[in-house]
């Protein structure tokens, strides 16, 4: 059996519904792409966010790293210019002397005991003497110099006291620059992660983004069609109403006439009746 053929009133009906459901299809496509792009973004950001803060605690640990790095510098800055003085008090140094103040004691004691034991003539006691003067003078003379030497010697030991508490004072902050820079590079590698995720994540909602677009303007395209078959359908059903109102008003305009034609042969029935009884009653006729 042949398939009966569409009018053109149901023929646009389906089409215009055929141009809805695509139009739908594609919102409904392009509603899945603005969802996972929204949810990669909501995760871009929390990522953004964490990330802020740890940009913020690295800022902070590195200000207080270059803090203990300028005490470090400092402590063994101080330190070297010690060792430098340290340096400079040695050198005043001429050597230790306390081995030759026991020589010339010796020499001395011997000198006396041979005075006192060795009979000799009074130039030979004469030169012994002026011997024994020259080596006690020589004596004064080491003495002062080991006084000066001790003096010399407890000062580089208070300054050895200072260099070595300064080193020790410069091993702390280092030990704490360390620690900081060691908590750096953790928050630092945190962030060249974190943005590696950034990027892969910005990749994947553009794609969301730009499958969005595609389907929101096929849906745009579809909208528009149906839009367009909307305007052919109405015009259609309102072609198909004036018609239907024409075909009304031409039968209501027949059963007037019918009416009419009806109303006026009754009249001319009623006319010959009367003329009939005028005719009875006078014997004539008027039409």
């Amino acid at each position: 059996m042949q398939k009966k053929p569409k009018s053109e009133l149901e023929g646009a009906e389906l089409r215009h519904s055929s141009l809805i459901e695509k139009r739908n299809e594609y919102n409904d496509k392009a509603k899945e792409f603005a969802e996972s792009r929204n949810v990669l973004n909501a995760e871009k950001r929390r990522i953004l966010d964490e990330t802020k803060e740890m940009r913020e605690k690295r800022h902070e640990l590195v200000v207080m790293m270059r803090k203990h790095k300028t005490r470090r510098n400092a402590y063994q800055d101080k330190a070297k210019a010690l060792i430098a003085q340290k340096r400079s008090k040695k050198k005043g140094i001429p050597g230790s002397v306390k081995k030759e103040i026991e020589t010339t004691k010796a020499d001395l004691k011997y000198a006396d005991i041979k005075q006192q034991t060795v009979p000799m003539s009074l130039h030979k006691e004469n030169e012994l003497l002026d011997t024994i003067k020259e080596k006690l003078k020589n004596l004064e003379r080491l003495e002062s110099l080991k006084e000066e030497e001790d003096k010399i010697f407890a000062e580089v030991q208070k300054v050895d006291a200072s260099i070595t508490e300064l080193f020790e004072m410069a091993d702390e902050e280092h030990k704490k620059v360390v620690k900081l820079s060691k908590e750096i590079n953790k928050i630092h590698d945190t962030i060249s992660t974190s943005m590696k995720s950034l990027t892969h994540l910005t990749i994947e909602s553009n794609k969301n983004h730009e499958g969005f677009l595609a389907m929101k303007e096929k849906a745009n395209h579809y909208h528009e069609k149906a839009q367009e078959m909307r305007q052919k359908l109405m015009a259609i059903r309102n072609e198909k109403r004036d018609e239907a109102r024409a075909g009304r008003k031409a039968i209501k305009d027949h059963n007037i006439q019918v009416k009419k034609t009806m109303d006026s042969d009754k009249s001319k029935d009623k006319a010959a009746k009367k003329a009939l009884e005028e005719l009875l009653k006078k014997g004539k006729v008027e039409i």
